[in-house]
């Protein structure tokens, strides 16, 4: 392990509980993702459930329990229905949850959103994913976990090491230009990897991969955004080291939503 004199333990204390709990969330999630199926499926409608939940807590900390109930239900079930392909439920269900989160919670009118447009983005990411390993293949969902994880790693690594000029300050004040510059060279050479490994055209996949991590960046920001609007510093504790499920993923929720898009449009020779 790294000794506490060391600029990334000086910087991140938390770092070495990280390390151990990706160390026990990877293996676990490779093994899922390979083996496909009801397993990977029920895999993402656990984690939908759990990020529900999160975004319901972190936007209405005074929200019934069938608010609870119908958020995780919806993101659940949204997942179930597209990784069968039934992608008109799979809008439908989430739409209907949204709207029943709105009308049971107790915030004011002009407030109501938070909890509805947290169900629908939840459920649509996580569905983008089920989606993908179970129409597309192992390729297409691999493809975009390689990236984000590349990125997302290259982004830590420089903005803690390197630091430098903020990338918007008001929105999150650890996030730099540097560590977006490195998400983006770690993300294209994720993907420049896989091209070589899997035979896939190496330019158009490395232009997936740089639309993948630019996701990857902005979805992070969003969330950085959501938690300042709503007052936490973490979506939950769930995740020794991270936070909560909604903390270690919201650069996968962009990342999987774009890698739907560019599955859907059929325009690059890439994993997608």
């Amino acid at each position: 392990m790294l000794p506490d004199t060391h600029p990334l333990r000086r910087r991140d204390p938390a770092l070495v509980t990280r390390i151990v709990s990706a160390l026990v969330l990877i293996p676990v999630s490779l093994f899922l993702l390979w083996n496909g199926g009801l397993a990977f499926t029920a895999y993402c409608a656990a984690f939908a459930a759990a990020m529900a939940w999160e975004w319901m807590r972190m936007a209405d900390r005074d929200a019934p329990t069938r608010s609870y109930a119908i958020a995780s239900a919806a993101a659940c079930g949204a997942v179930l229905f597209a990784a069968d392909g039934e992608f008109f439920w799979m809008l439908a269900w989430p739409i209907a949850g949204a709207v029943g989160v709105m009308f049971t919670g107790e915030l004011p009118t002009q407030r109501r959103w938070r909890g509805g447009f947290g169900i629908l983005y939840v459920s649509l990411s996580v569905s983008a994913l089920a989606s993908l390993r179970s129409l597309n293949g192992l390729d297409a969902a691999a493809f975009i976990l390689l990236v984000v994880w590349a990125a997302d790693s290259a982004a830590y690594f420089a903005g803690t090491l390197i630091g430098g000029p903020k990338l918007w300050p008001k929105a999150s004040p650890n996030k730099t230009w540097a560590g977006v510059v490195a998400a983006l060279i770690g993300g294209s050479a994720a993907a420049w990897g896989f091209a070589r490994w899997q035979g896939f055209d190496p330019v158009d996949t490395m232009l997936a991969g740089v639309l993948l991590a630019i996701a990857a960046v902005i979805g992070d920001l969003v969330m950085s955004l959501f938690k300042r609007r709503f007052g936490v510093k973490d979506t939950g504790e769930i995740i020794p080291g991270h936070g909560g499920v909604l903390d270690r993923v919201d650069a996968l929720m962009a990342a999987c939503l774009t890698g739907l898009v560019l599955a859907s449009l059929n325009v690059l020779e890439s994993p997608l």
